[in-house]
């Protein structure tokens, strides 16, 4: 076990002191373990709402009338995309905060994180950064080309 930072180099962790470091060690874990969750759960409950309008974007595509102009329509997925990658950066920094102090006090953690920062290809295709980010730009960038398109052709 590596010796905590808060400790005079050379003396050993008293019970209480050891204690602490598994729960704080817990606590972190859970933490990182939550934000992940929750980026995947607004993921799921997201692309379902995306998908919803995309069905109705494409449905109302082929009509002649319309009770609302298409790009009312693709303006609201624009938002919507908008928020998803705002909550999932507020998300992803709160992961990656605990991920810092869990390096602290655990030290397997600063393994495998310094084996992602070593190989540039296991940093830029972390899984959280593209389930955070990936596909949320990628709709994104859905709208913005159907607005284009459809938005501002039809206007």
């Amino acid at each position: 076990m590596v010796e905590p930072t808060f400790l005079a180099p050379g003396r050993k962790p008293s019970d209480e002191q050891k204690q602490q470091l598994k729960d704080d060690a817990a606590f972190y874990y859970d933490l990182a373990k939550f934000e992940v969750q929750a980026i995947a759960q607004r993921n799921q409950i997201l692309l379902v709402f995306q998908s919803m309008l995309f069905a109705a974007l494409g449905v109302a595509i082929g009509k002649e009338e319309l009770f609302f102009p298409l790009w009312l329509l693709m303006a609201l997925g624009i938002t919507a995309c908008l928020l998803w990658l705002y909550l999932n950066a507020l998300t992803r920094s709160l992961e990656c905060k605990a991920m810092e102090e869990l390096e602290k006090v655990d030290p397997r953690v600063a393994i495998v994180l310094s084996a992602r920062a070593s190989s540039k290809l296991l940093s830029l295709g972390s899984v959280s950064k593209i389930v955070a980010f990936g596909f949320p730009s990628l709709v994104l960038l859905t709208w913005l080309v159907l607005l284009y398109f459809y938005g501002f052709a039809g206007a």
